[in-house]
């Protein structure tokens, strides 16, 4: 699920709305539309999911050469919206089902626990991290444990099919906007220690944009720009329904 998603944050350059960037984001703009114009932070997995149609949909119609970089203003052929029938997402349980499939998942991952592929000094050094990191951007260790351990399994050598990288899955766009937000442009997010920080700083941004535990970890999943304007979606409701019962783990 994490490892082949990606995230971005940027400053967007119409609304002043963050949004972040990946599986699940982001601009607002007419679902199935003809064409669309790339917005700043945008890519292929994000624009996709917004349209209901596939990466490789895009890639194949507007003849793509690097699916991981696209260039804000730049118009995307979408292809025909029955290329992904809407009964079929009609088909799937109506919205006030999932506080239902949230609690069902939260039940059914109680009694479980982490299964760790790090060894044990590197599951040392990366809790000592974690820890550290939450004390200094003022988010719960249990939080950020949990939400990274679902990134990633903690694998600073992790990288997704879209880039993403490391023990909190950002986007080296991404760490670079936050590096600068933070003042230290020298942070690297290849760096186990540099990637948990700005992990932890983003997660700091999403509570205090959102107000909301549950809609801070949908913003991580589904975009900020998406929940402040739509709410959360079936899939941002359940990530964050697993990361929260995935806490107790580490508490």
């Amino acid at each position: 699920m994490a490892q082949t998603r990606a995230r971005s944050l940027c400053t967007a350059a119409t609304s002043g709305v963050l949004a972040i960037v990946g599986v699940v984001v982001l601009s607002a703009g007419p679902a199935f539309a003809a064409d669309h114009t790339v917005q700043p932070g945008e890519n292929l997995v994000g624009i996709a999911r917004q349209h209901g149609v596939t990466v490789a949909d895009l890639v194949r119609i507007n003849g793509l050469s690097d699916p991981n970089h696209v260039v804000a203003g730049t118009t995307l052929h979408l292809p025909s919206r029955t290329t992904k029938p809407a009964t079929k997402a009609a088909a799937k349980p109506a919205a006030p089902t999932r506080g239902s499939t949230a609690t069902t998942t939260a039940t059914a991952l109680a009694g479980k626990g982490p299964a760790y592929t790090l060894g044990d000094d590197q599951r040392r050094q990366v809790n000592q991290l974690l820890d550290r990191a939450a004390r200094e951007f003022g988010v719960k260790p249990s939080l950020l444990k949990a939400l990274t351990y679902t990134e990633s399994r903690w694998h600073q050598d992790a990288v997704s099919s879209v880039g993403a990288i490391g023990v909190g899955q950002l986007l080296p766009a991404t760490a670079t906007w936050l590096a600068g937000l933070m003042g230290e442009p020298g942070l690297d997010v290849r760096s186990t220690q540099d990637n948990v920080r700005l992990s932890a700083r983003l997660l700091r941004l999403l509570l205090d944009r959102t107000g909301s535990t549950k809609h801070a970890l949908a913003a991580y999943y589904q975009g900020i720009g998406a929940v402040l304007e739509r709410g959360l979606s079936t899939g941002g409701a359940r990530y964050a329904a697993i990361i929260t019962a995935r806490q107790a783990w580490f508490s």
